[in-house]
């Protein structure tokens, strides 16, 4: 069994004047959700074997500060094909891992993320809520967790990986 996590960076400044968008930092309120994220996580022992994240700051800045509040030696690798990736891309990234893994942490973007919790996961017997937050879209910080009775990450499919839990910070 398999289990992901899916982040949405957290809040974000907006591009200053001939900034690149994969520069942007967080605020000090997506300082605040990144930090919910880890004390939710560690709360309900939900503890990754490792965190990817995207190659931009905004999504760095949120892993480490998951980390802080998780569990500060917790590996974090960072993925280049991770910015702004479209679903397949999220999907090959999982399939890439090493089988001793067995959970992880992926810090991204949408649309990709709100685009593969649509299109790679078995939606079938989601509670009300939870479908309502899946068809709105990940907002900054919101948490996925999803399960697959998959044994192996190659194995990863929309038919054997389904939606547990979406989580807004704070909650």
């Amino acid at each position: 069994m398999k289990t992901i996590f899916i982040t949405r960076h957290a809040s974000t400044r907006s591009a200053q004047r001939g900034q690149e968008d994969i520069d942007r930092e967080l605020t000090r309120k997506g300082e605040t959700e990144a930090a919910w994220l880890g004390e939710h996580l560690r709360v309900h022992n939900d503890i990754p074997s490792l965190i990817l994240v995207s190659a931009a700051n905004r999504a760095r800045e949120t892993a480490i500060l998951i980390r802080e509040t998780l569990m500060p030696e917790l590996p974090i690798q960072t993925e280049d094909q991770l910015y702004l990736a479209p679903s397949a891309q999220i999907l090959k990234t999982l399939h890439s891992l090493p089988e001793d893994i067995n959970s992880v942490l992926l810090v991204g973007h949408n649309p990709g993320l709100s685009d593969f919790l649509l299109k790679a996961t078995n939606q079938s017997g989601l509670n009300t809520e939870t479908r309502n937050r899946l068809y709105r879209g990940l907002p900054p910080a919101a948490l996925a967790r999803l399960t697959s009775t998959a044994r192996e990450w190659t194995d990863i499919l929309q038919n054997n990986t389904r939606i547990e839990q979406i989580s807004y910070p704070g909650e």
